[in-house]
């Protein structure tokens, strides 16, 4: 392998800011992930759903920290420290926080 096989911390990476969130990649196959696989970490500022996200690969979800609510289709389900969620090729997803504090999720992404 050619790639770089070593840890990488969020704060060495830069973020892509959205209207509702911040995001960072920080496993990609640019650091030697295969088969599609990527692994992210995003921060959910607003407190309102931004603009739906549709991806089209499969998406699981971990919140890390903070409370809010996210819209999975057309249901909207509350989320805190703990909760995961696994989201399909193909779905209007999004998250806001009502909390004080923003909602911290990691992501991953990979082919079905």
């Amino acid at each position: 392998m050619d790639y770089p096989l070593q840890p990488v911390h969020q704060d060495q990476v830069a973020e892509s800011l959205h209207p509702d969130r911040w995001s960072k990649d920080l496993v990609t196959a640019a650091s030697g992930a295969t088969g599609g696989f990527s692994l992210g970490v995003a921060e959910y500022t607003s407190e309102t759903f931004g603009p739906v996200q549709v991806h089209d690969d499969q998406e699981a979800v971990y919140v890390v920290s903070g409370r809010g609510e996210m819209k999975l289709g057309d249901k909207v389900f509350p989320v805190r420290p703990g909760s995961a969620a696994y989201i399909p090729r193909g779905m209007a997803h999004a998250t806001r926080r009502t909390g004080a504090e923003p909602v911290k999720v990691v992501y991953a992404h990979g082919k079905p």
